[in-house]
């Protein structure tokens, strides 16, 4: 039987059309993106549907990888990523290792309308294709669930680590030594955190502060090295290398000192296990006989009180810096927060009281979040928003600024995070025009916000009322952190102001149900 010409061509033709169909269909329903390289970098017409997706747009021809992926990641990344394209191109790299791809996980920051990021982690994986000319299959996958998860795991196991490094030192050196090492790293916290509280307005003060810190924090670092508490020692290390950049810098000012905030809380928070353990290595007592303050129990292990390590306020009311003893525990974020609403205050001749509710409520999935945050918009508000007790007065308003900060859970089991001072509040012209001189967006893109999409630009990466000094950090990042932080917690932020009179924050982070239901969907499919 002969097969005609004609009908062997429509047979092919009809091949052809059906493995285009195919293809199509692949590159349609694709989970992870897909698209060919050819050897000169170029991206071939024919990509899956989901790499619009995960790269924000619709065109890829003739598209190079570096194009595709710098809008994304930082400067440092993109030079990893050209030097392993340069090397995937070349002839020798065509059947290299996927275990020394570079590209297994790289960060992206992926723009939103509002201007804000959403951070993820894709994984590229590079195929070569047989015949000629040379192509390679690149499949781009969303590994963002995986990474999360896995940073949680190790933050488990760092935990679990921590308490059988505490609990065998504790064997090891006994009661009695490990009680003496206790009091000494608490005399030595507490006298940290009276040098760092000391008014300072000259170079000379400044310097002084830092160095009576240092010695104080090399003792526990030092005494934590000798009995091998490596995460105490850690702590300290890290805030002891956050002092020395300051001793670094050629000129000094109160506002430099505020990042040591969080490494002081966080040095105190691995001091807390190590009190945690003494108390929970107490034998048990007779009912109704108080628990000791001072002095050694049965088994040579001394029990002592929480050191009032921050300056203590009340939780509920609003209450003038200084104020009076509150039932917040030590070094909690509560009384950080306070001691830092303190010192921004005393640098900036300022009188604020700070009104604090509900900090008990914030899970521990969303603690980071919120104490950064807060820092953030405490130092803000004390910095820019409240006025000075005499343009308080001129206004009418009471010498002291107020500022309320509230964290609760909503009906829907959704979180809410408030948080607004009784200031100055936002001028919209102002903004716009702080924000073209500092080149944030043109005189025309300006003139086109109405006053409530004006207010936003403070959220914007460089925007910042102060001047840039030599010899100091550059200002404009604190806004722009608040709504990454809130962002990279799954939450939205929300922003109001009267000006002469207030300016509000409200932040809403998404019920923790509905966010691990939504990870592990991601991670299932």
């Amino acid at each position: 039987m002969f097969i005609s010409a004609k009908r062997h061509e429509r047979e092919v033709q009809e091949l052809l059309e059906a493995s285009g169909r195919i293809t199509d269909a692949v590159l349609k329903c694709a989970e992870p993106g897909l698209f060919i390289l050819d050897a000169k970098d170029r991206i071939q017409p024919q990509v899956s549907r989901s790499l619009a997706t995960m790269f924000r747009r619709q065109e890829f021809t003739n598209l190079s990888f570096e194009k595709l992926i710098a809008p994304f990641i930082s400067a440092k990344t993109l030079t990893v990523v050209r030097n392993h394209i340069a090397a995937i191109l070349s002839s020798q790299a065509r059947e290299g290792s996927d275990d020394s791809n570079p590209l297994r996980n790289i960060e992206v920051r992926l723009p939103k309308g509002d201007g804000s990021f959403d951070t993820a982690h894709y994984s590229f994986r590079f195929a070569a294709l047989e015949g000629e000319p040379p192509l390679w299959l690149v499949q781009v996958t969303d590994i963002t669930a995986s990474v999360q998860a896995a940073r949680e795991l190790e933050e488990l196991r760092s935990q679990v680590a921590m308490k059988g490094e505490i609990l065998r030192s504790v064997l090891a050196m006994g009661g009695a030594r490990f009680a003496a090492l206790l009091q000494k790293t608490d005399a030595s916290m507490k006298t940290i955190n009276a040098v760092l509280r000391k008014p300072a307005r000259e170079e000379e003060a400044f310097r002084n502060k830092l160095e009576e810190a240092l010695d104080e924090v090399d003792r526990v670092r030092r005494e934590a090295a000798a009995f091998k508490l490596s995460t105490l020692e850690q702590s300290a290390r890290q805030f002891e290398d956050a002092l020395h950049d300051l001793r670094s810098r050629s000129s000094l000012s109160g506002s430099d000192f505020l990042p040591l905030a969080v490494k002081l809380d966080q040095l105190y928070g691995q001091f807390a296990s190590l009190k945690a353990l003494a108390v929970s290595s107490a034998p048990a007592r007779p009912a109704g006989e108080p628990a000791p303050t001072t002095g050694m129990t049965e088994n040579g292990t001394q029990i002592i009180q929480p050191p009032k390590f921050l300056a203590e306020r009340s939780q509920t009311r609003p209450v003038p810096v200084p104020g009076t003893n509150s039932a917040a525990p030590a070094g909690s974020l509560e009384n950080t927060l306070r001691a830092l609403t303190d010192h921004v205050a005393q640098e900036h001749k300022k009188t604020v009281a700070l009104e604090i509710q509900g900090l008990e409520l914030v899970p521990v999935q969303y603690q980071s979040a919120i104490k950064n945050v807060a820092i953030q918009l405490i130092r803000n508000a004390v910095m820019h928003g409240i006025e000075t007790p005499f343009a308080r007065d001129a206004a009418g308003k009471a010498a002291t600024g107020n500022m309320r900060l509230e964290f609760r859970q909503a009906a829907d089991e959704s979180y809410e995070f408030l948080f607004e001072d009784d200031g100055a509040g936002l001028d919209p012209d102002r903004v716009r025009a702080t924000a073209i001189a500092r080149g944030v967006l043109t005189a025309e893109a300006a003139a086109r916000l109405r006053d409530r999409e004006a207010i936003k630009l403070i959220f914007k990466s460089g925007y910042s009322t102060l001047p840039n000094l030599p010899g100091e950090p550059a200002h404009g990042s604190g806004l722009s952190l608040v709504r990454r932080y809130v962002h990279e917690a799954g939450g939205k932020i929300a922003l109001a102001s009267l000006l002469g009179h207030e300016t509000r924050f409200k932040m809403t982070l998404p019920a923790l149900a509905t966010a691990a239901e939504a990870a592990v969907k991601d991670a299932t499919g």
